[in-house]
């Protein structure tokens, strides 16, 4: 079930709100779990409801891991965690890696392994990785808080069950305990507002950059050279599409957990206006990056071991990182990419008399890098990614013709009454204007501000600005965000997946 469908909008959530408020005044928090936890397994259910018993199976094996962890001797207890840890990973490893090791066995070896058909449970690297941490937090203090509900529950909580965020237990597990106590309307009244501003965000501007993006990939996927000019265009709308989807996602998980009282830590924190691309991951998928920091950079070493050293545990983080993204080379090389990046970047950060870029030129270089690594992120294979990287260097041509279907034919249509190439100045100002919101318009924290929208993590950025607009419980913007909501509502017929869904 998807956050932007009418089943979704027009069932599921208007009656689990209803239930929810309805209980409330009726039963103490542990029944409020319940209730949550049911509404949260059934979401899951619609998506397919033959991936429900591995959600159940991996909370329970997980909980029960958990238990001997805390209870075994201190001797025996490094070895339950490394069990649980073995098993989350094995079986994350089957569902999303198995054939793709099998096709480089293939390519490699004389071995050809049949493993048929394998589909992905939605959702399943965000709640192995949620339950790694708490395995881990478990064996490092075994009086870490564990009751088997609040557990269900934290793990497969609706809001952000499918593509986070990542959240951790002592974020969570101690709200569900006071389910019910806040007041309910201001909640609902904050979270309805985050909520729409991420609709819109995924219905209006997400899906319109998608327009430009895919059909260009496609054609390099296709052989045909892009040029210069459609090449960048191609790199910045998914750089825009990808942007503005996993900010949408991540302002509806946080509005919907506020719809119940819940609080969700901050994941996204105006990423392009990062000013290095050690600052990009301080803003982009904050609970990632923070679950690679804790989980593995430190495990690792960190920056307690030799500068050497330090530079491989951040290109080995990097690496996994992207691979966790999804099963492929060209997953593998964007975190490689960025991996060499912040080397790079702390290298020359560590320089002797280093003084740093001016605001405005690092974050425009920032940008560049950063929109360029999106390329192998989104192209189907590694020669589709350098065929794209070349024609962003020049090498067919600037691209004045357009390889591709004009995806906005209105503006295409007055483009060709001037006299001019119909589909560029219209993918050109819709680019420029994705651009300007980006990097000129306050982000939802900044608008809401007032009402702690979101945890913060530390050593992270909220991405909260000081600036004189602010949403308001007002009637004005109550009307406001119904229009919204109305707008969206028009949209529903061009439902689209999110793109973490699919990790």
């Amino acid at each position: 079930m998807l956050f932007n469908s009418a089943e979704f909008l027009l069932i599921f959530l208007p009656v689990v709100v209803a239930l929810f408020a309805v209980v409330r005044r009726l039963a103490p928090a542990p029944v409020l779990v319940v209730l949550l936890l049911l509404a949260s397994l059934i979401f899951y259910g619609v998506w397919d409801w033959r991936f429900l018993p591995v959600l159940v199976l991996s909370i329970a094996g997980n909980w029960l891991i958990a238990g001997r962890i805390a209870t075994a001797p201190p001797a025996q207890r490094r070895g339950w965690l490394i069990a649980g840890i073995g098993l989350n990973l094995a079986a994350l490893g089957w569902f999303k890696y198995a054939l793709f090791v099998a096709g480089v066995l293939r390519d490699l070896t004389p071995l050809d392994p049949a493993l048929g058909a394998i589909v992905l449970p939605i959702g399943i690297s965000f709640y192995t990785f949620q339950q790694i941490a708490y395995l881990v937090d478990v064996g490092r203090d075994p009086a870490t808080l564990r009751d088997p509900l609040r557990y269900g529950l934290f793990v497969s909580f609706f809001p952000q069950l499918i593509a986070g965020p990542i959240v951790h237990h002592r974020e969570v597990m101690p709200q569900l305990a006071g389910l019910g106590r806040r007041p309910l309307l201001p909640d609902l009244a904050v979270g309805l507002a985050i909520f729409t501003v991420g609709l819109v965000k995924k219905l209006w501007l997400a899906d319109s950059f998608a327009r430009i993006a895919t059909p260009l990939f496609a054609a390099a996927a296709d052989g045909e050279p892009l040029g210069l000019i459609p090449a960048w265009a191609a790199a910045t709308a998914y750089g825009l599409q990808i942007y503005f989807d996993f900010s949408a996602y991540s302002d509806m998980a946080i509005g919907l957990a506020r719809m119940f009282g819940v609080l969700l830590p901050i994941n996204f924190a105006s990423p392009y206006k990062a000013t290095s691309v050690v600052d990009f991951w301080r803003r982009w998928h904050i609970t990632l990056s923070r679950f690679l920091r804790d989980y593995l950079y430190i495990p690792l070493g960190g920056g307690r071991v030799p500068p050497w050293r330090r530079r491989v545990n951040v290109l080995l983080t990097m690496l996994l990182g992207g691979i966790w993204h999804g099963a492929g080379w060209t997953f593998a090389l964007w975190g490689a990419l960025h991996g060499v990046m912040i080397v790079i970047a702390q290298w020359w950060q560590a320089r002797p008399g280093h003084r740093p870029l001016p605001d405005v030129p690092a974050r425009l270089l920032t940008l560049t890098l950063v929109l360029a690594a999106w390329v192998p992120f989104r192209a189907a294979d590694l020669s589709t990614t350098l065929a794209i990287w070349g024609s962003m260097a020049g090498l067919d041509g600037s691209g004045l013709t357009w390889p591709a279907p004009a995806p906005f034919p209105v503006l295409a249509a007055y483009a060709r009454l001037l006299g001019i190439a119909p589909a560029l100045p219209a993918v050109l100002a819709v680019l420029a204007l994705g651009l300007t919101i980006v990097l000129a318009a306050p982000n939802t924290q900044t608008l809401f501000r007032d009402w702690t929208p979101g945890l913060t993590s530390q050593g992270y950025e909220s991405g909260i600005a000081s600036r004189r607009v602010a949403w308001r419980p007002s009637a004005g913007q109550a009307a406001l965000v119904g229009l919204a909501l109305g707008l969206c509502l028009l949209k529903l017929n061009d439902v689209s997946e999110f793109i973490y869904f699919q990790f």
